[in-house]
C-alpha cells in the first residue's frame, strides 16, 4: 500500500518539477501604503501570463515566519509579508516576474491624489537554466527578491513598485527607492 501510494505521489510530482524556494519580499513601510496590496504577476519568454499555471505559492507575515498559508485565489503582498513562490523548471524556463495594484484597489485607502492611477512595477527576469545548469546543483544564486515602493527626490511616495534583488535600505520603516 504504501508503495502505491509513494509511485503514485512521485509521478504527479514529477510531471510538474518546481525550483528551489524563491521569496518574494515585500518589507514593511508606513501604515498607508502598507495596505496596498500589490498582486504578483508572472510571465513566460513569449510574454503570456502563467502565474496561475507555472507556480505555487504560500505566504508568511513577517512577525509570524513560521506560520505558513497556501494561498487560496491570487498571489498577493502586503506590507510585512513574503511570498515562497515555486516556479516550473522542468526545462530551464525563463520568467519575467513583476507586481502590480490596480486603480480601483488604490481608491479605498488614505493615500495621496497623485497616488490614484495604476500602480506597476519594475521586471524582475529570473533564469532557471543559469541554477540548473551551475556546477553545484545544490547552490541556488537566488533566494530572494525585495519589492519596495518608488519616492520622488523629495521622498514623497509614485504609483511604482520596484523589485530588486538587492534589500531596501531601513530606518524606522524601509525607505522606498528614490528615483
Amino acid at each position: 500500500m504504501k508503495k502505491a501510494f509513494f509511485s503514485i505521489f512521485i509521478m504527479f510530482f514529477s510531471s510538474f518539477a518546481f525550483s528551489n524556494e524563491l521569496m518574494i519580499y515585500r518589507p514593511e513601510n508606513t501604515s498607508h501604503i502598507n495596505e496596498v496590496r500589490c498582486w504578483i504577476k508572472i510571465e513566460d519568454e513569449n510574454g503570456k501570463d502563467v502565474t496561475y499555471t507555472q507556480a505555487k505559492a504560500s505566504y508568511a507575515y513577517i512577525d509570524q515566519p513560521k506560520k505558513l498559508k497556501w494561498y487560496q485565489k491570487s498571489f498577493y503582498l502586503d506590507g510585512g509579508m513574503i511570498c515562497h513562490l515555486y516556479l516550473n523548471t522542468n526545462h530551464g524556463e525563463k520568467y519575467k516576474i513583476s507586481v502590480y495594484t490596480p486603480k480601483d484597489h488604490v481608491e479605498n485607502f488614505p493615500v495621496a491624489e497623485n497616488l490614484r492611477t495604476d500602480w506597476d512595477s519594475t521586471v524582475f527576469e529570473y533564469d532557471s537554466s543559469k541554477i540548473e545548469n551551475s556546477v553545484d546543483k545544490n547552490y541556488n544564486p537566488l533566494f530572494v527578491i525585495f519589492v519596495s515602493p518608488f519616492a520622488n527626490d523629495n521622498g514623497f511616495y509614485l504609483p511604482k513598485w520596484k523589485l530588486d534583488f538587492k534589500a531596501p535600505k531601513y530606518f524606522k520603516f524601509t525607505r522606498p527607492t528614490m528615483q
